[in-house]
């Protein structure tokens, strides 16, 4: 864990008066020991959220491909089902990667904090960010939230003790709320992008995608285009194009760049 000497921190401020600058110290003692705690557990949380995101993504997959099993089937109501609980679980994967991410741009913060000592401009904005995510991490990870509460507390005892020194100004305020709403949408963004490419979408297959489909899986890893045509009753052509859609949609992998 990265630790930095108190002392450095004491010197950016200098306190009006003796007894001031002692509140000031042991506030200081107080936020140290409180960020390198809960850099700790928040580190302990972050590896959960990534396992439990690979969970959900696991959880999904057999999902998925029992859905195109009951569309394959023409069992739509079991199909409908399936796709439910995979939007479902793409949703709150959407929170689990979204609140991963802000937990990881927090311990980044707390981390620069203590390796720089650089207080006064990096720590306030952190009591906006957390009020932002707090009940949201708290639906996934209870813990973190917990953590982060008693570490916003912290930070406003020090900063009301401090508060000759912090930017209390409403250019202050609104430059710690764009910095919270920066690292918000920032997590949104990744995290969508993320889910999107992470979770299919179920798809809504043709009846002649449904019969290639079929055929393939019971032909294993070669298929024949002519036979699987003569058999089906479809033209050579309209396979290929059903195999290209059946690609597209991530149902099958074409290895071969040649289709005959």
């Amino acid at each position: 864990m990265v630790r930095f000497s108190l002392r450095r921190i004491q010197e950016k401020l200098v306190p009006k008066s003796e007894s001031q600058g002692n509140i000031v110290t042991q506030n200081y003692d107080t936020l140290v020991q409180k960020i390198e705690d809960s850099l700790t557990n928040l580190s302990v949380q972050v590896d959960k959220l990534r396992i439990r995101y690979q969970n959900m993504l696991s959880r999904s997959k057999e999902y998925f491909e029992r859905c195109i099993d009951a569309l394959i089937a023409k069992d739509n109501e079991r199909a409908k089902m399936y796709a439910v609980e995979i939007a479902e679980i793409k949703r709150l994967a959407d929170i689990v990667m979204r609140c991963c991410l802000v937990l990881e741009q927090i311990k980044v913060r707390l981390e620069t904090i203590l390796e720089l000592g650089e207080v006064m401009g990096l720590i306030v904005p952190l009591t906006s960010i957390i009020d932002a995510v707090e009940k949201e991490v708290s639906l996934v990870v209870p813990e973190a939230s917990n953590s982060l509460r008693e570490l916003a507390e912290t930070i406003e005892d020090f900063t009301s003790s401090s508060s000759a020194y912090v930017d209390t100004t409403s250019t202050g305020n609104i430059e710690i709320n764009k910095d919270a709403e920066g690292i918000l949408e920032e997590a949104r963004r990744i995290a969508a992008e993320q889910v999107r490419k992470n979770f299919p979408e179920v798809p809504v297959l043709t009846e002649e995608e449904r019969m290639v489909y079929s055929y393939i899986m019971k032909c294993g890893d070669e298929l024949d285009i002519a036979k699987c045509a003569s058999e089906l009753g479809l033209n050579i052509s309209q396979v290929k194009v059903v195999i290209s859609s059946l690609q597209e949609k991530g149902l099958i992998e074409v290895q071969s760049a040649e289709m005959t």
